[in-house]
């Protein structure tokens, strides 16, 4: 009932109502302000309670403020804080009709009423009469409509504040988000309330983040979720999906834990949601599966099989949809996409229906790019689907619709990783429209394309060819200046696997490559991958020299681009950085230019990375600038660099790898041998082993001189294998000479004597002495003296291997070499048979003996005696006793002879000799030459040395020794040739050492000689009357008494008579008796006699004396006579 106050505010906003012009008078009038201030009264003083029609106020203002200049009016502005307000009481009318004056207010008023009306917290009001059921304000709606007013105040309201941007994304929105997430709950006496909320948390999410955190922050997820469960109906299903979707498209939301339970649910509404719930879930997912969390958890394959439904039943924008999010799903898990394959409806198979039918291009770019995705799977590549799918999608290549023809290309890459289907890609003509996409400034599309390309181009030449007749390398020339270093290096990748066709390397458009190839590489950016592409490029290219000739490059262009690579932090860049060096510095303009100095600290450094391949490249390098800058190699650390390749063990180098090496630091020795003390004596060993010669001959130049300069190196190269070394060169006869020639220093080493690989040497050096290959004279000569050297140790001249060694001397000696071979074998032979009767034999049974023996007949002096002191070693004992002849002693004695008419003296080594023949072989000193060796013995005795002399002795001696047990003739003639001498016997017991008298008064008292006896005077041979006649007769032994003249002149006679005895030996013991006798008849008949011993005649040769008569004068001097005794040969 209305009446009172109540009943004039009726009437006002029915006369409103139906008559635009009143509200003008009613505004002047102080109707705003008189009902402004009414509802503010009743508010202030509590009475809304007790007022119930309070909301007739509200509803002529409702009217009044569908008039646009009514709103201007300053009370209208005064109206909205009381408004808002009143929308906060409890009374419903009063609300509803205070939300239609908002209404009016929002809907027809300016951006700064909708400002004021949001600033006055009215939509907190609103939001609670959200939804109310119809039924339940059915009298209000009907009294609305007939004034005019809209149904729902409170949503239109909310809908026209939202729409300002201000408002969307400030304070007010702030408030009422978590306000309209609470209605998400179903609330019995406001059913409608969720789908209006859902509607405005749309509106107030897209396109502002800070909203999208507040409706997270306040439950919106879980509440989604939940009401999702709840099975709504179509609309508000696909409402809630539709935001889920919204805010799912923030990362961070993604990322919040309640997003992870909104899965399952989302999935339920694939399955089980109506066509537009599906289609949007479908977004929500795809959104979704950007977070990893959730892409990669075994809920999110619960998606595949209805997305793959949608996929094979959907609409077209569905199928969009579908697609999406199956992209995201599995594009970056290629194993989840075989869920893709189990499904009931294989999702290959629906795509390739899509690309084959005449849908829109952009679903069929969409389903390109599924396939591009689930083809990354090999499983799904190798189903007959895919095989399907290649014709649709070549086709697709020649439309104008980009993204599908980037999406293609993408699939197309993928089905080329399988060979058959690369196969069955070309067949189809894919090549020319992959390679005429390859225009204008699409760069990912470019990338894709050369991917595609370069699988396409691997192992099928006539791939290649098509790309390049289709004018591929032109096209890429022409993208290449301006693309972006991803595109540049996928560009390369492509080159390198077009020109790893050596017909297209060699090829004029291969050509147009080189000079852009060097620009780029120049690129700060360019990548590693980029780089090695690149590089393996022009290595395909310039590796043929034909093909560096035609570019004749500057060091500007090719090298320096290269030196910052070399020291690239990837290997496979240095790699082949040094690698187009090597074949760069092929050439000889380049291996001069003084830029190429730069490039040898760089390869240095690769060299010392203790990669094999790297090293082997860096060396390759330096091979070609080596003879040129060797120099500055060196400076820059290049010695101790290549050394530590060249020792390194532990894995062993590549042989061309250490050979390569070998030959840089065999350059650097040859240019200066300044750099001989550098190299580790272990590393001039290892190049020993090198099969360059050059090599080779600066190791052993470079050893011989360190050698020299530090005698205790010759250890050091022994330990590290240099006589092994050695022996292998003479082995192979590689410079022969200079290697026998170190070799033979090293062995005469006491030290390296001892070591276990002298033993080792004497087989070798054997074996090279006697191979008829080994033909360099001083070669030989070296091994020999190496041989001798080996032989003064008397552990090895013992050893098993010495025989061999004795067989090759005696060989060298046989084939007539030169004077000092033959010394230097000789005396390697006397150090074997010194120590060793095996050695002798060995010799012996080699032929030595007869050789020796024709040696000694030598005209060198030299040579012929060592050949003496070879026989007396030879025979120094009965091991070889077959071997000593009469010919042996026949050899020797003409060799005395021969010396003593060169020289007029004999050597004592060949008296040594003789005597060790007669020593250890008696027999041999009963032969003729035995016997004709004694004048020269005896001549040795006259005119040679101490030593000689000694000699000689012994060997009279020695002869002596045997004439008992010779036949007769044979001792009668040794010993008439001895009695020579007899006189030089004598003179060495009285004047000779001390040593020598023993055997030469052996030899005196057994050699044949005469005594000579020589009567010269008597004194004092007085008698009384006269002078006598005086006369001595002497008697010696059995022999004949022999008498002188008589001599009659006085007391004093003078007989000087000479008497003489021949004896075939001395007569030992025996005394000589003279008297002397008067015949004068006037005085004695005898004035005495004498008696002496003549032994000691025999010794001294030659006695004189006065001898004293018995027996003596009593009265007077004593008688006596002057006799002088001699004893000689004569």
């Amino acid at each position: 009932m209305i009446h009172g106050y109540n009943l004039a505010i009726w009437l006002l906003s029915v006369l409103a109502c139906h008559d635009e012009k009143s509200k003008i008078f009613i505004l002047e009038a102080g109707a705003v302000e008189a009902v402004t201030d009414r509802i503010s009264n009743c508010y202030m003083q509590s009475e809304l309670s007790e007022d119930r029609s309070i909301w007739i106020c509200s509803l002529l203002l409702a009217i009044l403020f569908q008039d646009r200049d009514i709103i201007r009016a300053h009370a209208t502005m005064k109206s909205i804080p009381v408004l808002a307000n009143l929308l906060k009481t409890e009374e419903f009318a009063n609300r509803y009709f205070a939300a239609q004056a908002i209404a009016s207010l929002v809907c027809n008023g300016s951006r700064g009423t909708l400002l004021s009306v949001a600033n006055s917290g009215a939509a907190g009001g609103l939001i609670s009469l959200l939804g109310c059921a119809d039924a339940d304000i059915s009298d209000l709606l009907q009294l609305s409509e007939e004034f005019g007013l809209v149904h729902y105040p409170d949503q239109v309201a909310l809908e026209r504040l939202f729409r300002v941007e201000d408002i969307r994304v400030g304070a007010t929105s702030r408030k009422s988000i978590p306000a309209l997430v609470d209605l998400l709950k179903p609330i019995p006496d406001r059913p409608g309330a969720p789908f209006l909320a859902l509607g405005l948390l749309t509106q107030l999410s897209k396109d502002c983040p800070s909203n999208k955190i507040v409706m997270v922050e306040s439950g919106a997820l879980e509440a989604l979720t939940k009401y999702l469960s709840l099975g709504p109906q179509d609309a508000t299903e696909e409402a809630a999906t539709d935001l889920l979707g919204i805010l799912f498209s923030s990362a961070e939301i993604r990322r919040h834990e309640s997003a992870f339970g909104a899965v399952s649910q989302l999935v339920a509404v694939l399955r089980l949601g109506g066509r537009g719930a599906r289609y949007s879930a479908a977004i929500a997912l795809e959104s979704l599966f950007s977070a990893d969390h959730i892409r990669n958890a075994d809920t999110a394959r619960q998606a595949v099989q209805p997305l793959v439904e949608i996929l094979n039943t959907g609409l077209e924008k569905e199928q969009h949809a579908a697609i999406a999010a199956l992209v995201r799903l599995l594009s970056e898990n290629p194993s989840r996409a075989l869920a893709v394959a189990d499904v009931e409806m294989n999702a290959v198979d629906v795509l390739c229906r899509i690309l084959s039918s005449n849908c829109s291009m952009e679903l069929k770019g969409n389903a390109a790019e599924l396939c591009g995705v689930l083809f990354g799977n090999t499983r799904i590549r190798s189903t007959m689907g895919a095989a399907r799918c290649v014709e649709p999608l070549v086709a697709l290549l020649v439309s104008e619709y980009s993204p599908a023809q980037h999406s293609v290309v993408r699939a197309l890459d993928k089905l080329v990783d399988d060979e058959q289907l690369a196969e069955l890609v070309a067949a189809h003509g894919a090549v020319v429209p992959l390679v005429g996409l390859l225009y204008g400034k699409n760069y990912m599309l470019h990338e894709a394309i050369s991917r595609a390309l370069v699988k396409l181009g691997k192992d099928r030449p006539a791939c290649k060819m098509e790309m390049v007749k289709a004018g591929v390398i032109e096209s890429i020339l022409d993208i290449l200046h301006e693309a972006p270093d991803f595109l540049s290096s996928a560009f390369a990748e492509l080159l390198r696997i077009l020109t790893n066709n050596a017909s297209i390397a060699k090829g004029p458009s291969a050509a147009k490559v080189v000079e852009p190839l060097f620009l780029l590489l120049t690129r700060p950016e360019f990548g590693p991958d980029g780089q090695h592409s690149a590089l393996q490029v022009l290595v395909n290219i310039l590796e043929h020299p034909q093909c560096r000739a035609d570019y004749n490059l500057n060091s500007h262009q090719a090298i320096e681009p290269l030196i910052p690579l070399l020291d690239s932090p990837a290997p496979a860049v240095q790699q082949l950085a040094a690698e187009l060096l090597s074949h760069l510095l092929l050439e000889e303009h380049l291996q001069k230019d003084p830029l190429t100095q730069q490039v040898i600290g760089p390869l240095l450094r690769v060299l010392g990375s203790g990669i094999h391949i790297l090293q082997q490249r860096a060396v390759k390098a330096l091979v070609g600038i080596a003879l040129t800058w060797p120099n500055e190699i060196a400076k820059e650390g290049g010695v101790a660099e290549l050394s530590k390749v060249i020792l390194q063990a532990d894995p062993s180098l590549p042989h061309a790898l250490w050979e390569s090496a070998a030959a840089v630091l065999a350059s650097i020795l040859q240019f200066s041998s300044e750099f001989y003390l550098e190299v580790p004596v272990a590393v001039l060993v290892r190049l020993l082993r090198s099969g360059t010669e050059g090599t080779v001959v600066g190791a052993l130049n470079a050893l011989l001189v360190l050698e020299s300069d530090d005698g205790t190196s010759a250890e050091a190269m022994a330990e590290s294998g240099a006589i092994e070394a050695l022996l292998e060169l003479l082995r192979s006869h590689q410079c022969e000479e200079t290697a026998a020639r170190l070799l033979e220093v090293l062995l005469n080493n006491v030290k390296i004597r001892e070591a276990k690989a002298a033993k080792t040497a004497i087989l070798p050096l054997s074996q090279y002495l006697l191979d008829p290959q080994t033909q360099g004279q001083q070669a030989r000569l070296l091994a020999t003296l190496a041989l001798g050297d080996l032989f003064q140790n008397e552990g090895l001249a013992r050893s098993s291997d010495a025989a061999s060694a004795c067989r090759a001397l005696v060989n060298v000696l046989e084939e007539q070499p030169t004077e000092e071979m033959k010394v230097v074998a000789i005396c390697a032979l006397q150090n074997l048979v010194m120590y060793s009767r095996s050695n002798k034999r060995a010799v012996a049974e080699a032929g030595g003996v007869q050789v020796v023996l024709d040696l000694i007949g030598s005209s060198d002096p030299d040579t012929s005696v060592q050949a003496a002191m070879f026989v007396k070693l030879l025979f120094s004992n009965h091991t070889i006793q077959e071997y000593a002849s009469s010919e042996t002693v026949r050899a020797i004695t003409a060799a005395i002879e021969k010396d003593l008419w060169a020289t007029g003296t004999v050597n004592e080594e060949y008296l040594k000799a003789l005597n060790a023949l007669f020593s250890n072989f008696p027999r041999l000193r009963a032969t003729e030459p035995a016997t004709l060796s004694i004048p020269h013995l005896v001549t040795s005795l006259k005119t040679g040395s101490e030593a000689t002399q000694e000699a000689a002795l012994d060997a009279l001696f020695l002869l002596r020794q045997a004439w008992s047990a010779c036949p007769a003739e044979v001792s009668r003639a040794q010993s008439i040739a001895a009695a020579d001498a007899i006189p030089l016997l004598q003179y060495l017991i009285q004047s000779g050492p001390p040593r020598f008298q023993e055997k030469a008064e052996f030899l005196l008292q057994c050699l044949p000689g005469t005594l000579v006896v020589i009567i010269k005077r008597g004194n004092n041979m007085k008698q009384s009357v006269g002078n006598p006649s005086v006369f001595c007769k002497l008697t010696l032994g059995n022999t004949q008494p022999k008498q002188t003249k008589v001599v009659s002149t006085g007391p004093n006679p003078e007989w000087d008579e000479s008497f003489a005895w021949t004896f075939e030996s001395p007569p030992k013991g025996q005394k000589l008796h003279i008297s002397c006798k008067n015949k004068s008849k006037m005085g004695k008949s005898s004035f005495g006699k004498v008696t002496i011993q003549i032994d000691r005649v025999v010794m001294l040769g030659a006695v004189a004396g006065e001898y004293t008569l018995l027996p003596e004068s009593k009265s007077g001097p004593s008688r006596n006579l002057e006799i002088e005794f001699q004893w000689s040969n004569k």
